[in-house]
This record gives structure tokens, sequence and C-alpha cells, in this order.
């Protein structure tokens, strides 16, 4: 599965660097590139950092250079029984399935609070 990043981390160019875009997938990856421009002689301050909520957040140009392009994308591992992969299919459709918009709501109502959203 390739994983989408969460942040895009924009640096201003310094001396004879040129201006840098980098992503990262989570707050660890988040603090060592912000350490990393810190060490380059970036102020904090000059870091601009946006968080992608999902995909659908990307413009075609930053999902095409992250999780599209062999070159930089990341590719995990999922391992799931044929149980639980027939459970997830089926989840799968309920959630973005065009005609199981009442099905989904009732999932919503119904487990909705058991999400961990970051809002």
């Amino acid at each position: 599965m390739a994983q989408p990043p969460l942040y895009r981390v924009d640096a201003p160019a310094k001396g004879k660097k040129p201006a840098r875009r980098q992503y990262a997938l989570d707050d660890g990856e988040l603090t060592a590139i912000k350490d990393r421009l810190a060490l380059d002689g970036i102020k904090p301050e000059a870091i601009e950092v946006g968080r992608f909520k999902g995909l659908g957040e990307m413009n075609p140009s930053q999902l095409r250079e992250t999780a599209m392009d062999p070159a930089t994308r990341r590719v995990l591992p999922v391992l799931a029984t044929p149980d639980e992969m027939h459970e997830a299919l089926k989840l799968f459709d309920m959630l973005m399935g065009k005609s199981a918009a009442a099905d989904r709501r009732d999932w919503m109502e119904a487990k909705g609070n058991l999400v961990e959203a970051d809002v």
C-alpha cells in the first residue's frame, strides 16, 4: 500500500541551497525535517508546514510527486488473513460505494464515535 504523506514542508533558499519542499509521513519525520533545516540555518518561522487530511486535498502534481512516483513513494506491506480481507473489502465497499448511502449512514451513526480523527 502506498503511504501518502501527512505533511508538506517548504523551506526558503538559504545561501547556495535552493528552496526545498519535503514531505513527512508523521510527526516524527516532521520534527526530523525541521531539525535538519535548523542545522542548515533556516529559522523556524521561515518554514511553512502544510497538513494533508487525505488524498483529496493534494493537487495532481503533489500526488504524482509523493504517492505515485516509484522513485519517491513509500510502499508498506499490508498483511491480512482471507477472513480479514473479506471483512475489509465489505467495509470498503459500504463506505465508498455509490449505492450504499443508507448503509453508510447507519454505520456512521452506530460506530462513528469510534473513529480517532485529528480535526
